[in-house]
């Protein structure tokens, strides 16, 4: 279990996946989620790609310090992890708060950015997401981990999806809860949503972007993506019909081939 000690001064848990002379696809996941939940990508990516999953700190088996986390602080944590890895530039995709992370590190980290996918994201916590994200903490605050981890599961699916794949989504519930982050972590990840903005440097990102986000997605709806889109120079927007806030675990087989075939194209 290969566990990096970063100067930020936490202990990232990362793994690598996939064919030794790809180039790196590095993943970064969303509040209180560990890297395995890129699982079912990255058992289509490493055919092609060297991939990296890792736990954020607050994360998993990952270090937890007192929060609150920040943005920066995490995108900080990646830059390290980068460093220790060895990997000088990489496609960066990021899903939800690994969106947020993502798309600050190739504002701030230019050179390190091949290209860049920002799934379920958002470029400002502002109304909807500010009020959404706030929920999140008081099911934190007021119910612990295990209602915090059912409250929030009812977000990141749509109804026909849990009531058709029931013994699916409660068993994808237990994997929550067995790789859960422990309060503080999860409260400090919480801290780092309600505090991004990085709505006035979206034309900054100078690498390809991809942005994708379900049509059915209760925790950032599409109009946030749009906000994205819309910021990043020449960046290109899909919404996945009926999808999720998790589209990727929703529907592996048609996230990974549209995220692939977008990759495939920005290399010739």
């Amino acid at each position: 279990m290969p566990t990096a000690a970063l100067s930020t001064g936490v202990d990232l848990y990362y793994e690598w996946h996939g064919t030794s002379d790809g180039p790196p696809v590095v993943f970064v996941r969303g509040t209180g989620a560990d890297g395995s939940r890129w699982l079912p990508q990255v058992e289509e990516y490493q055919h092609r790609y060297r991939c990296v999953i890792f736990d954020n700190r607050g994360a998993g088996r990952s270090s937890a310090p007192p929060g609150p986390y920040t943005v920066p602080m995490m995108v900080d944590d990646t830059i390290a992890l980068l460093d220790h890895l060895g990997i000088d530039t990489c496609h960066l995709s990021g899903m939800s708060l690994g969106g947020a992370i993502a798309v600050r590190l190739a504002i701030d980290f230019p050179e390190r950015v091949t290209t860049l996918q920002l799934h379920g994201a958002w470029a400002k916590t502002h109304g909807y997401a500010r009020m959404y994200l706030s929920l999140l903490k008081r099911f934190l605050e007021e119910g612990g981990l295990d209602f915090y981890y059912e409250a929030a599961l009812l977000y990141l699916f749509p109804p026909d999806f849990i009531t058709r794949e029931y013994d699916l989504t409660l068993e994808i519930l237990q994997r929550m809860k067995a790789n859960s982050s422990p309060m503080a972590g999860l409260a400090g990840q919480i801290e780092a949503n309600l505090t991004h903005d990085e709505a006035d440097r979206l034309s900054l990102v100078r690498a390809p972007t991809l942005v994708t986000v379900g049509e059915l997605d209760m925790c950032l709806p599409p109009y946030f993506s749009r906000e994205l889109a819309d910021g990043i120079p020449d960046a290109e927007l899909v919404v996945f019909p009926g999808g999720s806030h998790l589209f990727g675990m929703q529907d592996p087989a048609t996230f990974n081939r549209v995220t692939l075939d977008w990759l495939a194209r920005q290399q010739g």
